[in-house]
């Protein structure tokens, strides 16, 4: 009996091919990942404000959750100056190699670039997104002697005499809360900008400042101890955790701040290092013991995907950059 031999398919390839192909595939971003075995150290976490504010309160928690999923500590690094940009100047400069990541809001990302004439970084091009942690509305705050619990009183205040405002970041969320109040309601007032929720917080307290904008988790405890009268949230809505406090949108239609807070890495940082930091980021933001952490701070989990964050980048950039030429706002 005479057997038909087996006709076995027949691949043919150049060698240059050949060889172009196995380059590819060792250049891959979770080869290099495998190769390395990352992380093998710990990892760098800059936070670009001061401690105490809510991007370090956010950095600490998003720190800890990446520290248990990879194995290796996280550290929190505090560079703050120049609106957050000094701090992701040094992150976009870092190696891109999983071991410096960049806790930013939306001013270093998005807002800065049309603020300052060199921030040191491209907020569009130098970073490689990871995830969003949490999203918060801004509060604007008055001093109880000031005797206005409302945005309409405190408005018709501001239009009887000059006083004082404050915010806790130049360039950022706050801030552009700040002017698009006053803008919005047609007062003039005194502006005083500081360093973070830390320098600007003695000051509202004590009086010397008639009102002040800050990030929800970090002005919120002194409204509800009654040191300070919540005016309104800086968000579309109210906040399902104090919805006593109005949305400065009920007097001023159309007004709307919110400040998000998310991860990014240095640009060219192999995407499956991105892919496990997202993961672990949104597995341990949907645990309730974070959630329930990140409510009691007046913040809303995100954990999204790093396609989604940068679509958000790219939209915010685009809508504060429209405000800013609108509005002329200049830094001094």
């Amino acid at each position: 009996m005479t057997r038909t031999p087996r006709r076995i398919p027949r691949f043919t390839t150049t060698r240059r091919g050949w060889l172009a192909g196995m380059a590819a595939a060792l250049a891959a971003p979770g080869a290099r990942a495998a190769a390395t075995g990352w992380p093998q150290r710990p990892i760098r976490m800059i936070c670009p404000f001061p401690a105490g504010g809510t991007t370090d309160i956010l950095a600490r928690i998003a720190a800890d959750i990446l520290a248990e999923a990879l194995g290796q500590p996280v550290v929190v690094d505090n560079r703050s100056g120049a609106g957050g940009n000094i701090g992701a100047a040094q992150a976009a400069r870092a190696e891109p190699d999983g071991y410096t990541l960049l806790l930013s809001s939306p001013g270093p990302l998005a807002i800065n670039g049309f603020l300052y004439n060199d921030p040191g970084f491209d907020g569009l091009r130098d970073f490689a997104p990871v995830s969003q942690v949490a999203e918060v509305p801004n509060l604007i705050a008055a001093h109880p002697a000031l005797g206005v619990k409302t945005a309409a009183e405190l408005i018709a205040l501001a239009k009887r005499q000059r006083i004082a405002y404050g915010e806790t970041s130049l360039g950022g969320t706050t801030h552009l809360a700040a002017e698009l109040f006053r803008l919005q309601a047609g007062i003039e007032a005194e502006h005083v900008s500081y360093r973070g929720s830390a320098a600007m917080m003695p000051d509202l307290l004590a009086g010397r400042l008639a009102y002040g904008v800050d990030n929800l988790p970090s002005i919120l405890p002194h409204v509800r101890s009654g040191a300070l009268v919540g005016i309104g949230m800086t968000g579309a809505r109210r906040w399902s955790g104090a919805p006593d406090i109005p949305a400065i949108a009920e007097t001023l239609p159309g007004y709307e701040v919110t400040a998000w807070f998310g991860v990014v890495a240095p640009r060219n940082t192999p995407d499956a290092m991105i892919r496990r930091m997202q993961a672990a980021l949104a597995a341990g933001l949907a645990r309730p013991a974070t959630m329930q952490r990140l409510a009691d701070l007046g913040a809303s989990p995100i954990g999204d995907a790093p396609e989604a964050f940068a679509a958000r980048i790219a939209a915010e950039h685009a809508k504060w950059g429209a405000v800013i030429r609108d509005a002329d706002i200049k830094l001094q």
